[in-house]
């Protein structure tokens, strides 16, 4: 396949989304510090993105070498306001005027940076126009015209005369709510405010310090003085305000661009560090695999052997697969095919690595069957007419008669021939099979890809309930090694920046033609998805998987032991056989005849079996080392009980719910335990305020933050998962 070929991921697009939050009372001399900073500050950002653009000429032939994985277009600079008055409408004046100049005056047809304005409204479209002042509702339609997508909160809006304890709250909340959504949709907040200024509910400086909680970075321009001040995450609010603001903030903050555009290029140079650099390449080498499948092997002998370890894991997992089967994530557009692709790279890698660990662990023991019935015919030769010459060779005075009395058999040769060739073959694979698997790196990349597709898989439920920012990644503690996963974590920030909210948002009427898109926050539809479609089925998956690994264990442990007890019982037997004819010889027993023959025949068996059940045992718990299948089990049945305690799943499988078993289901909600009884129980309750007189109003942000800590918990598993299984292939032999 090439890389136009439709099946594959196109590649993301630059995008930078800023968040901006800002005072609506702006005097003269607060909107002119304003202006000036925004200004500088859109311009500086927008010309580093055209920079990093590949196919864009700002700085051509300068690009960090991950820009190669974003497409030729050029980059967006989306603008993320409230579309409030004051400083929400200045900003988006403001970035109307951001313009890039290619190098040397060239010409071109088409920008070098597309700057796109989006809004997080509190309130539906309608109810919001009516809360701001009639003077600017014309400014706000002109503002809304050119959104590229609205984001509509589940708020109300109530402000009757007099104001009642309700409505505040009611307002409280939603205006909490659209700072908290705001964050959701950026990747650097520009905040425009006086630090001194009492905070209001969902004011700018709420939304500040939410941002700095949220771990995004903030630029915040002081209205009153025009200071500009770059606040990371890890930095101390106070401390920062209480600091004369950096001169050089132009620099940092085109140096906060390229971090969080082209990250993992953002560092020292790695030429001196030849481990760094080889881990750059792989990871350059794993990225242009993701977007450009490679040509299939022409050799058919790999291509055999690839087959065969990708059905091992398969067979031997199948053998002890017991559960039932989760029901499939229902897709997001902008995300489907990147998912897609993960999962089939996941697939294919996992496949490889533990099919080849499987083989070679089955091809050893058959390696050693050969070895061992190799010497056994050469043993039993002496019982057959080439034996009994080869036996007249080394007997002294024997005649020359006695050494052609006999035909040689024509078996024998050709048998010990085919035996070694089988097994060299079975050496060579085993070695072949083990380096390609460390050097190309299957468990890394499995690792990798099974990592980006469950970070991707929570933005199939996310964005639903308004949320644009992956799940948050906590890095696992005290790990001796850890497979690097940095440019994974750029793919899926790329990813998510580069798909544009408005794909997902609801199709406007013909009377709304020309609108923009509006996402609308249905916090009730969007459980019920969530509860039924990824906390149950990913509970499902988790006990599915700790019964089939625990399985495995249980009787991979189970064999040893019989195959142990097997090895006692036929080395007892070849010692009773041997004090039997040393008693036979010695005439302390007299061995019949049909007894000795029986004797005889055993003792080659019994000699080929006591090599051959060994080495099945030590490829036995080879494979248990290798597939950490306990330790796999043990993870599941935490996850599981996370997610759904002790819950009945049954009507949540695919069979149940493709029945559509209503009160089977309501039966097994009611005793839900764990993140499924928790999502359940706020589905009910936010049904029940939202029907109630007292309806506070704005329940999505509930809503988003309960998926969001599903989402942390289950990337959290992935991650550690990898730590878990960063391991090589070993050599059986």
């Amino acid at each position: 396949m090439s890389h136009s070929d439709p099946q594959l991921p196109p590649r993301p697009r630059l995008s930078l989304r800023l968040g901006f939050a800002g005072r609506k009372d702006l005097d003269a001399v607060a909107e002119s510090h304003l202006r000036g900073r925004m200004t500088a500050a859109l311009q500086l950002i927008a010309r580093r993105l055209a920079a990093v653009a590949p196919g864009v000429p700002v700085a051509a032939g300068r690009e960090p070498p991950i820009a190669q994985f974003y497409s030729t277009e050029a980059p967006v600079l989306r603008l993320v306001t409230g579309l409030c008055e004051g400083a929400d409408w200045v900003a988006g004046e403001l970035l109307q005027q951001v313009h890039v100049a290619p190098d040397g005056g060239q010409a071109r047809e088409t920008p070098c940076v597309h700057t796109e304005l989006a809004a997080v409204l509190p309130f539906a479209v309608a109810d919001y126009r009516a809360s701001r002042p009639a003077a600017f509702r014309d400014q706000f339609d002109q503002q809304l015209a050119r959104c590229v997508y609205v984001q509509e909160l589940d708020g109300l809006y109530d402000k009757p005369s007099p104001d009642t304890a309700l409505a505040k709250q009611r307002r409280a909340r939603a205006y909490r709510a659209q700072g908290a959504y705001l964050l959701r949709h950026c990747d650097l907040l520009i905040a425009a405010a006086d630090p001194d200024d009492a905070a209001k509910a969902g004011g700018t400086l709420e939304t500040l310090r939410a941002a700095l909680a949220f771990e995004l970075p903030v630029l915040l321009i002081h209205t009153g003085t025009g200071a500009v001040y770059l606040i990371e995450p890890d930095d101390d609010l106070l401390a920062v305000l209480s600091l004369p603001p950096a001169p050089d903030w132009e620099s940092r903050l085109a140096q906060w661009v390229l971090q969080i555009v082209a990250d993992p290029d953002v560092g020292a140079s790695v030429a001196a560090n030849p481990q760094q650099s080889a881990d750059r390449a792989a990871a350059i080498e794993a990225l242009r695999e993701y977007f450009e499948a490679p040509p299939p092997s022409k050799n058919p002998f790999r291509r055999l052997g690839d087959w065969l370890r990708g059905h091992a894991w398969g067979w031997l997992e199948w053998l002890y697969a017991a559960g039932a089967m989760p029901v499939s994530d229902p897709s997001l557009a902008p995300y489907a095919a990147y998912r897609k692709r993960a999962v089939q790279l996941n697939y294919r890698y996992s496949s490889l690595y533990r099919g080849a660990f499987v083989l070679n662990y089955g091809l050893a023991v058959v390696a050693v069957a050969l070895a061992t019935g190799s010497l056994l015919l050469l043993g039993m030769a002496s019982h057959t007419p080439i034996g009994e010459q080869l036996l007249a060779l080394v007997e002294p005075g024997a005649a020359a008669a006695d050494l052609v009395s006999s035909k040689p058999q024509a078996w024998l040769l050709p048998a010990l021939i085919s035996m070694a060739s089988i097994k060299l073959a079975i050496v060579f694979f085993i070695s072949r099979s083990t380096h390609r698997a460390n050097h190309e790196r299957w468990n890394d990349r499995a690792v990798d890809m099974r990592y980006l597709a469950e970070r991707l898989r929570a933005l199939y439920y996310l964005p639903r309930l308004g949320s644009f920012q992956p799940p948050a990644v906590y890095p696992p503690q005290f790990a001796a090694r850890v497979v690097r996963q940095s440019h994974i974590d750029w793919l899926c920030e790329a990813i998510v920046r580069g798909s544009s909210p408005a794909a997902i948002a609801a199709p406007q009427p013909a009377a709304a033609a020309g609108a923009a898109p509006i996402l609308r926050i249905t916090a009730l539809d969007n459980l019920q998805l969530l509860r039924d479609r990824w906390v149950a089925q990913q509970a499902l998956y988790h006990q599915r998987n700790a019964t089939t690994m625990h399985s495995l264990h249980t009787n991979m442990e189970r064999w040893q032991h019989r195959l142990g007890i097997a090895v006692i019982i036929v080395v007892s037997i070849d010692i009773a056989l041997i004090l039997t004819k040393l008693a036979a010889k010695a005439q302390w027993l007299d061995l019949s005849p049909e007894l000795a023959a029986w004797a005889k025949l055993l003792t080659p068996v019994l000699i080929f079996l006591s090599a051959l059940i060994p080495a099945a045992i030590a490829a036995l718990g080879g494979l248990r080392f290798q597939s950490e299948c306990q330790r796999l089990a043990e993870r599941s049945t935490v996850m599981h009980r996370i997610l759904a305690g002790n819950s009945k799943l049954t009507p949540f499988c695919e069979s149940a719910l493709s029945a559509e078993p209503k009160a089977e289901l309501a039966d097994a909600l009611e005793l839900a335990e764990g993140r499924l009884r928790q999502v359940h129980q706020l589905h009910q309750r936010i049904g029940s305020e939202q029907s109630g007189p007292d309806n506070p109003g704005s329940h999505a942000h509930e809503a988003l933050r309960l998926a969001e800590r599903v989402a942390e918990e289950l990337i959290q598993e992935a991650t550690e998962w990898s730590v878990l299984y960063a391991k090589e292939l070993g050599d059986p032999g």
